[in-house]
């Protein structure tokens, strides 16, 4: 499935001397690709940035009367082939690839099954294994179950959040992707993903593993950058020890906890992040 994206940071013709290093952020769970924005904007002048929104978000959900070529999967792997698939088409690799959340996945899924389009991967804040890792992946998978939709207003929105989400910073992000209501009442809200697709995806997880695909490319010697917010809720800082005491043995898969961020660190530190990709990715 060939995904909706952004763009950002195309050279002009006038430039088309000017060879910018590719780099795709890829979005969590509930978002778009459009929630990059401002960290695109930090970055198109060193970067050639794809921000896609991943299946059942966004503008890579099928009408309805496309319901046969429906995508009916949702594990990394469905998630992966599609960012390959995008990425060939419009031949926008080899590439380095951010994952936040959800994104972590999708990103190791599709390094994996093609690392010649890959130049190295950066991971933000979601564990190798299980729902999310160790953290509020139940708790999250409950509370995916009772979101509605969408909301007559953003107040009402917020009052929901405030009462059944389990971290502050996943109500903030989902906030932040709420859009309203095309040709309904102003202040109505509605979240740009199907639904069902996240409770699938949800469901995928349980039985699925990044790990052996993060050793397969550390193996071959990717260069892999591994972030988590010290005040992350969604991965506990247990798993995220474990996992870096597991690849130890690789000098080129890096294990940073970032002070004063939660799982939101994309956003909460977008400054010291931006600068953190433009020296690593170098």
């Amino acid at each position: 499935m060939e995904l909706f994206f952004h763009r950002w940071g195309t050279p002009s013709p006038e430039q088309s001397h000017v060879l910018r290093t590719k780099l795709v952020l890829l979005h969590g769970m509930g978002g778009t690709g459009a929630i990059w924005r401002p960290l695109g904007a930090s970055l198109e002048n060193h970067f050639e940035i794809l921000s896609p929104d991943q299946r059942g978000h966004g503008r890579s959900i099928l009408a309805p009367d496309s319901a046969p070529r429906q995508p009916h999967g949702y594990t990394p792997l469905d998630y992966g082939k599609d960012i390959l698939e995008t990425l060939e088409k419009n031949q926008f690799h080899p590439t380095w690839i951010l994952g936040h959340s959800m994104g972590v996945r999708s990103a190791c899924a599709a390094a994996f099954l093609n690392p010649t389009q890959v130049k190295g991967l950066i991971l933000i804040d979601l564990g190798f294994s299980g729902v999310a890792g160790g953290g509020l992946g139940e708790g999250l998978a409950r509370f995916i179950q009772i979101l509605p939709q969408g909301f007559p207003s953003r107040s009402e929105a917020k009052a929901f959040m405030d009462a059944h989400c389990p971290d502050p910073s996943i109500a903030q992000y989902l906030m932040a992707v709420a859009q309203p209501v095309r040709g309904g009442a102003i202040g109505e809200l509605y979240f740009p993903f199907d639904h069902s697709a996240l409770i699938q995806t949800i469901e995928a997880a349980r039985d699925s593993s990044a790990r052996k695909w993060v050793e397969a490319l550390a193996g071959q010697g990717m260069p892999i950058r591994v972030l988590r917010g010290a005040k992350s809720l969604v991965w506990s800082s247990e798993e995220f020890e474990f996992e870096k005491a597991h690849f130890k043995k690789h000098p080129n898969v890096e294990f940073f906890e970032v002070p004063e961020a939660g799982h939101g660190l994309p956003f909460e530190k977008r400054p010291w992040l931006a600068k953190m990709l433009q020296e690593f990715c170098k």
